[in-house]
């Protein structure tokens, strides 16, 4: 009993060291409780290059204007590698932009990045922003980084003269597309026009269609399990989300060009044909960023010539809802002052964003967000079908490490369409990929 005694009294004594310890480590290094006065001036460092950033400079120029706080952003060529060589030799930006969650989470695993919530009210920025865009920054009920910019992928476009003509009419549940799909074979139309060739990067286009399936058919808790290996990429739910884009693009008539086509077709020059006079095909699955690929008399003259809808939900037995995938950027603090503070506060509101919308190019991520600032007709239109989504997620091959999501997910998907392997193979190789 005697011994036990003298250990607990020396564990008291270490104890009371070792507070001691931690609160002189306080005082000469703040937590992220602990803001600080800022010095006036707030840097941020980001992957967007100088020609897209044009309307967030105009954005932080307004905002310097107004609190008199001088904001600086600086775009990196290699963000990835700068902003964790910044980070590990003790030189962080105060803000840095990321276009990627993981690396987020990453340096929020190891303590680089400050936890939000601790500096903004990250629950009235939940409320804004559309349903799921935080979730891939949260770990253990904690945000580190809150959406920028928006990325919006789901989305198909559609000759809107022609379409009409001929009596179509823009789906509302997956049913409806097979439907739709199946009435223009009929007419002796083509419903798809899908280019998959983009170089050493061939691929991913096919990757983008088989993550919107597996939203659609699996749901948004399903789909996080996948892109975290959770679940292993040869899991059923993924076979069948392989199984159903195959049902798009290998059906005879389908596409443009057939399996084959897709895969010898730049993926910029495959919706040329959709604004052909006939048009070549009537759907074209694609990003917001196509319409750059678009005439220049056509993209004058958007929404009127060429409309735009969300791929649909409602996949019977599977998500009921309508689920976006995109991307976007991500504003994560690693200095904590009152500058830094403001700055992501400004970041963070729904109101930001209104220089860089009239510039054109940028989405924003809030639902409550005013689309009259938008410069065009078609950026309202996206976003305010942006603000209806039920549930965003990014983009999973982005999600997932770069030998699989960017290697051998793209190369499997290229073997699954050239009928070199089907849906399960591919999968299965994946899969073996991701273990080792």
């Amino acid at each position: 009993m005697a011994r036990r005694g003298r250990s607990a009294a020396a564990i008291a004594g270490i104890t009371t060291m070792f507070l001691f310890t931690a609160c002189l480590a306080d005082e000469d290094e703040p937590s992220a409780g602990d803001t600080e006065d800022g010095d006036g001036s707030v840097e941020i460092v980001g992957a967007i290059p100088e020609n897209e950033a044009a309307g967030l400079v105009k954005e932080l120029e307004a905002f310097t204007a107004d609190t008199g706080i001088e904001v600086t952003y600086t775009p990196s060529t290699d963000f990835t590698t700068e902003i964790r060589t910044k980070v590990q030799g003790g030189d962080p930006p105060d803000i840095a932009l990321f276009p990627q969650p993981g690396l987020v989470t990453d340096l929020a695993d190891r303590g680089d990045a400050l936890p939000l919530n601790d500096l903004i009210d990250t629950d009235a920025v939940e409320d804004h922003v559309i349903p799921g865009f935080l979730d891939s920054v949260t770990v253990d009920d904690t945000v580190y980084a809150v959406p920028v910019r928006m990325a919006a992928k789901s989305l198909v476009w559609y000759p809107v003269p022609e379409f009409e003509d001929a009596g179509y009419a823009v789906p509302e549940t997956w049913a409806d597309l097979e439907d739709l799909q199946e009435q223009m074979r009929s007419d002796g139309n083509t419903p798809w026009c899908l280019g998959a060739e983009s170089g050493a990067d061939t691929g991913w286009v096919y990757t983008d269609w088989v993550e919107d399936i597996m939203l659609r058919t699996a749901g948004p808790d399903v789909y996080d399990d996948w892109t975290s290996h959770e679940i292993p990429f040869d899991d059923p739910a993924v076979v069948e989300a392989i199984g159903q884009f195959g049902e798009v693009i290998q059906t005879e008539g389908n596409v443009r060009g057939g399996p084959n086509g897709s895969l010898s077709t730049p993926f910029g020059e495959s919706v040329l044909p959709l604004v052909d006079d006939p048009p070549g095909c009537f759907m074209h699955r694609q990003a917001n960023f196509i319409t750059t690929f678009m005439p220049e008399n056509v993209q004058s003259d958007l929404p009127s010539n060429v409309g735009v809808f969300v791929l649909p939900g409602d996949v019977e037995g599977g998500y009921e809802g309508t689920p976006l995938l995109g991307g976007g950027d991500l504003a994560a603090a690693f200095v904590n002052d009152s500058d830094v503070v403001e700055v992501m506060e400004f970041l963070s509101s729904s109101d930001f964003g209104a220089e860089w919308a009239a510039e054109g190019g940028w989405l924003s991520p809030s639902a409550e967000f005013d689309t009259s600032n938008y410069a065009t007709e078609i950026d309202q239109q996206i976003a305010e079908l942006a603000s209806q989504a039920d549930v965003f997620r990014f983009d999973g091959s982005d999600l997932m490490p770069a030998a699989v999501g960017a290697g051998t997910f793209w190369d499997e998907m290229v073997a699954f369409v050239g009928g070199e392997k089907d849906a399960g193979e591919a999968a299965t190789a994946i899969e073996e990929s991701w273990r080792e």
